[in-house]
């Protein structure tokens, strides 16, 4: 068993986006150190749209990498999961054996150490029915707002679930909402953080609806991160800026999210974000729209690698001499760059060192950006050849707006 170092905690409530928040699933975990699941689906986690294979996922919670919190029953009852009338309950043994395992075997550590944490029983529901019965004007805002004609447009799809079953029975409504409410804030609570990812735009909506439910309730937050001194509707714009900055990164390729966290990416990565955040939370503005990828679009910009090539060949590393060909390296860039027609070299004057090879994008050159971005995309640190592709993929990325 190895501990992951808690640089930047995060929670989610994966299952409440259905298979979309599985396949944001690797996004999650890469920008997250730790990312704390409640109460998971292994179904999703083992459906086609996850990047995730069933063993990648045991292997991260065995790390600490993702932790785990739910019900005791969730965790160890395989019989009341597969009898659980969601479809997406049922127990997948290679997963679920495991967490069961880690689950007791974590059982005795302090509460931020444990890989898997069994929560305590809901005390929601007895809550929401004090509650609201104390506040009566919840009932007709909650019940209006849920049913409104243009409620799909601000509002996530299980709660409008939610409101439908209970259209005939507005009290009932507002009692199964507030309950939810509380339950979700007491997960965030144990999960040591109040940064969310909030996947749905439309979830920040539903959670300014209830922040008055939230500003009474007795959840107290503990270790809260930076991002907490953002509103919901930030964090939800946050959330949606982030992934999209790394679906451009993956530009189509399937970035291992396994190989990534083990690399020097991932911290760099957690504390980019953690930094990131703390100075939008500090930051006078009406929203965080735009603000991640113009930050790390205004980081790349401002770091070099090289400025030219005089510059490059008063290097010491840039010239090695008729006797040092590099024969490897000139063989790459003739094939790739022709380069020798275009600065006048005599293909045996000179050998290519290793100040022209990072360059001209073949080897690892000193960089001052934001490394996580280029392992993140290549999975090796910036050259000039990785710096140039960055900079289209970052350039693409601002103009899709």
């Amino acid at each position: 068993m190895s501990q992951a170092i808690d640089v930047f905690r995060t929670f989610c409530h994966i299952s409440e986006y259905g298979e979309s928040g599985y396949a944001n699933l690797h996004r999650m975990i890469a920008t997250s150190s730790p990312l704390v699941l409640w109460a998971p689906s292994s179904k999703l986690v083992s459906s086609s749209g996850c990047r995730l294979t069933e063993r990648e996922f045991v292997t991260l919670v065995d790390r600490g990498t993702v932790r785990i919190i739910g019900r005791r029953r969730w965790l160890t009852d395989r019989a009341s999961r597969d009898s659980h009338p969601w479809e997406g309950a049922s127990w997948t043994p290679l997963i679920d054996d495991a967490i069961r395992a880690i689950a007791l075997q974590d059982a005795s550590l302090p509460g931020n150490s444990r890989r898997v944490v069994m929560a305590e029983e809901e005390r929601g529901d007895t809550w929401a029915l004090s509650h609201v019965g104390e506040n009566p004007e919840l009932v007709p805002l909650i019940y209006e707002a849920l049913l409104a004609p243009d409620a799909n447009l601000h509002f996530p799809v299980g709660v409008l679930e939610t409101a439908t079953r209970y259209s005939d029975d507005p009290v009932g409504l507002a009692e199964r909402i507030v309950r939810d409410a509380y339950n979700h804030d007491a997960a965030i609570a144990q999960s040591g953080t109040k940064t969310p990812f909030l996947l749905a735009k439309r979830e920040s909506r539903f959670n300014e609806l209830l922040e008055s439910v939230r500003e009474a309730s007795d959840i107290q937050f503990s270790n809260v991160e930076p991002a907490a001194e953002l509103s919901r509707s930030d964090l939800a714009e946050l959330t949606s800026e982030v992934l999209k900055v790394l679906r451009h990164l993956e530009n189509g390729r399937k970035t291992s999210v396994g190989k990534f966290v083990k690399s020097e990416g991932h911290q760099l990565l957690a504390v980019w974000m953690k930094h990131s955040c703390e100075s939008l939370g500090r930051t006078d503005t009406a929203s965080v729209r735009g603000e991640v990828i113009a930050r790390l679009q205004q980081e790349f910009e401002s770091s070099r690698l090289e400025n030219s090539l005089p510059e490059i060949f008063r290097n010491s590393d840039s010239l090695i001499g008729s006797s040092g060909t590099a024969a490897g390296v000139i063989e790459a860039v003739v094939s790739e760059l022709t380069v020798y027609g275009a600065v006048g070299l005599a293909a045996g004057a000179y050998s290519i060192g290793k100040g022209f090879a990072q360059r001209l994008g073949f080897a690892a050159a000193p960089y001052a950006g934001p490394q996580w971005a280029f392992i993140y995309a290549f999975g090796r640190r910036a050259s000039g050849r990785r710096h140039a592709r960055l900079e289209m993929t970052l350039d693409n990325l601002g103009s899709s707006g």
